[in-house]
């Protein structure tokens, strides 16, 4: 078998085809390569070629004119680009670029077409690739071939590491760690005509056994480290997170050769001796650097190089929490019983309430401080509803914004374990806004400022509110943040509020007061204007949330019975808890299934 049969072996589309389907690629197949930053297609061609990528790695954009070119993701080895103007004749819908130096089988739409009805399981693989990118939330597969681990500085120790991250990889994909040692013992025991010769040898062996491959560089720019970056997927940086977070010169080094290398993503892990100590200072090692994503690893902490494991391999756990007002404690419930049932949570972020649930579980480290911080988010926002002149609200937001700053335990976003992100509505400039950096406080008084009852966020000229008016469960960002699979765990009620049916239909506020005033009168008295803005923003914001349900993949929807505890209920904080987390321990087993999940 030939490098270009060898090749399309391990293409998702065509692994299956017969050996007449094999000649007929390669006669009417043709083989081109494109350069790092080189554009495959135009947005908008009338070109209708289809192409499996079968080494390297592309980026689609989405271009509008006027505005900044929007990344629709990243399309990986084995995938197939331009299907849709190769079945339907259509101009092209993204722009294509390669990230690095890429290999392609050209195929033009009539032979396409051939190829793939001529093979049962490509055609039923390319309608689901169809109904995927018809979607608006469309995400190109992530999945990685190859990635770049990179020491941002001789004398870090990964020995240890390595080996724990190469193990836990490996439980989902076959993988491998190369290193220059390796391709030493290479040279040694073949008879190769050069260096280069024997690293090609190394890695085609090795890419023909194993999904995965770490290629371990080397703390100085030497042939090893500079094949390593210019072959890598994703570029890794590690870190001791102890040390000077000053970019050193041979991070600048690395940074300047990609960009003629590889335009791939730059990530940045951060080890930590353990978890006795939470991060603190990570916006410095953000701030001078160019990353996508950065996670924070306690060397002695198996649980957080798993959860590296399951982004390299595309098995991120994502959660998306709605708001539900005081509701929402029934999702800390689910939390625990989510991880004490073996259901790891690697992403987690919410808007209103969801957001106060999923910044206090990013906080936490053990599954015995679910009840002590629940406890005192109940203590905090006890006494918070103080009545104001309703200019811009009903309630103070001096109460509230003490009750968010205590349970935010001064940290930033960034510092926090797991990866978390909350949203608001910035009604100056008419869009969501995502938090995921600065301190946890503000991020959280935004998302929480539900409009109307508590006065908004006022920050750099903006004005901030309640996220959830319309993204309550933002399940559509879990993919864009790495999610492999999501969970949504809503926690909103569709029971509506009770009234007081001796009201006329026209009633006012000065019927309610009298009905107050009445010793005799002992109903509690509704509808009132809190229960009816709030409940009006849930139903609202419920029927606006199915449409993103229908673009976004949901891999398990968690919807908790709560429809007999009032939003409003502060009081009832440790019952939904409790509630919860009962109600999920008789759920795990169904969920773990669902999401096909083995201890």
């Amino acid at each position: 078998m030939n490098i270009q049969q060898s090749l399309l072996r391990e293409a998702a589309y065509f692994k299956d085809l017969d050996e007449e389907a094999f000649l007929a690629v390669e006669s009417q197949g043709q083989l081109i390569e494109v350069k790092c930053g080189e554009t495959l297609m135009q947005q908008g061609e009338t070109t209708q070629d289809a192409y499996i990528l079968l080494d390297g790695r592309l980026r689609a954009y989405h271009q509008r004119e006027g505005e900044t070119d929007q990344m629709l993701g990243d399309i990986g080895k084995g995938e197939i680009v331009g299907e849709m103007a190769a079945i339907f004749g259509s101009p092209r819908n993204a722009t294509v670029v390669a990230l690095r130096h890429s290999t392609l089988l050209q195929l033009s739409s009539t032979d396409f077409l051939a190829l793939v009805q001529s093979q049962k399981n490509s055609s039923i693989a390319l309608s689901k690739t169809i109904i995927e990118r018809s979607k608006p939330s469309f995400l190109p597969n992530s999945r990685l071939a190859t990635v770049a681990l990179v020491p941002t500085q001789p004398g870090i120790e990964l020995e240890v590491f390595l080996g724990q991250l190469t193990e836990a990889i490996g439980k989902y994909v076959a993988v491998r760690h190369l290193s220059a040692h390796a391709l030493r013992e290479a040279q040694q025991q073949g008879e190769y005509a050069s260096e280069a010769e024997a690293l090609e040898a190394l890695v085609a062996e090795s890419g023909e056994h194993h999904q995965l491959l770490l290629f371990e560089a080397e703390a100085t720019w030497s042939t090893w480290t500079q094949a390593a970056v210019a072959r890598a997927d994703k570029i890794i940086w590690l870190a001791d997170a102890g040390q000077s977070p000053v970019v050193s010169s041979f991070e600048n080094s690395v940074t300047e050769a990609c960009q003629a290398l590889n335009h791939a993503a730059h990530e940045l892990v951060l080890l930590h001796p353990s978890r006795d100590q939470a991060p603190d200072g990570t916006r410095h090692w953000l701030q001078a650097r160019h990353l996508s994503r950065h996670y924070h690893v306690a060397r002695n902490h198996i649980a957080d190089i798993q959860r590296l494991a399951r982004f390299l391999t595309g098995n991120a756990i994502g959660v998306a929490l709605s708001g539900g007002g005081a509701r929402s404690s029934v999702q800390m419930g689910v939390l625990q019983a989510l991880l004490e049932g073996g259901i790891p949570v690697d992403i987690i972020g919410g808007t209103s309430g969801g957001a106060l649930i999923g910044g206090n579980f990013a906080q936490i480290s053990d599954s015995e401080e679910f009840r002590p911080i629940v406890e005192e988010g109940q203590e905090a926002f006890n006494g918070t509803r103080k009545l104001t002149l309703p200019l811009v609200s009903l309630y103070t937001g001096n109460r509230f914004t003490k009750a968010i700053k205590k349970l935010a335990h001064g940290k930033n976003i960034e510092d926090l374990w797991i990866n978390f992100f909350c949203l608001s509505l910035s009604l100056v400039k008419g869009k969501l806004v995502e938090h995921r950096q600065g301190p946890l406080w503000e991020a959280l008084r935004a998302s929480m400022a539900v409009n109307g009852i508590v006065p908004p966020l006022m920050k750099n000229d903006d004005c901030l509110v309640d996220g959830g008016l319309i993204n309550a469960c933002p399940t559509d960002l879990l993919a864009k943040m790495g999610a492999g699979k999501s969970i949504a765990i809503v926690a909103s009620s569709k029971s509506g509020i009770a009234v007081d049916a001796s009201f006329a239909p026209e009633v006012s506020g000065w019927d309610i007061l009298l009905k107050r005033l009445n010793p005799f009168h002992k109903k509690k008295i509704l509808p009132s204007l809190t229960t009816n803005i709030v409940q009006s923003i849930f139903i609202a914001s419920d029927h606006l949330q199915y449409r993103i349900f229908a673009d976004s993949k949901v891999d398990l929807f968690i919807h908790p019975p709560i429809d007999s505890f009032n939003s409003m209920d502060t009081d009832a904080t440790i019952k939904l808890y409790e509630f919860g987390y009962e109600y999920g321990l008789t759920q795990v087993d169904h969920w773990r299934n669902q999401l096909n999940i083995t201890h």
